[in-house]
């Protein structure tokens, strides 16, 4: 039986307030408290994520704060299975708007579907999705609607 979000990490709620920092080149940056305007999803486009993918991490499984050496053995093996699989990626910094706290996650360019078979096997709460216009929070090893972001207030 899976859980609900914020049972499963108390930061559930922080989710849509994520920044989201692709290590490429040039840096593009996300609120996703706010519609990605049309530059940043042409810029998004510009760095090859102009179609539908995931953003995750192999960080911190079920919430749970790993030590760093656990968190970086866990981020090299995620990256050596994309490169294996042939997919495209690229490192994503998600971060609080404060920049306290970020968790080194990855952008891939994989279906939906494939996308949270990842996320549950890494044990990871939920994915950020970008539907090509829009981001969303879908659930993995939690029980939960879709959230279209920014969150409505």
């Amino acid at each position: 039986m899976r859980s609900t979000p914020d049972h499963q990490d108390p930061d559930w709620p922080r989710y849509p307030e994520t920044i989201l920092s692709f290590s490429t080149r040039p840096v593009v940056e996300i609120d996703l408290r706010e519609i990605p305007s049309e530059r940043a999803i042409a810029d998004l486009g510009a760095v090859g994520f102009g179609q539908p993918f995931a953003v995750l991490t192999a960080f911190d499984p079920c919430g749970r704060d790993l030590s760093p050496a656990e968190n970086e053995t866990r981020k090299g093996d995620l990256d050596q299975r994309l490169t294996a699989e042939s997919y495209r990626f690229a490192h994503v910094d998600a971060c609080s708007p404060d920049r306290l706290h970020c968790e080194c996650s990855v952008a891939v360019v994989m279906p939906q579907e494939k996308a949270i078979d990842l996320a549950r096997e890494l044990e990871q709460v939920a994915i950020f999705w970008f539907d090509g216009k829009r981001f969303w929070i879908l659930g993995a090893i939690v029980e939960t609607d879709p959230m279209m972001l920014p969150r409505s207030s």
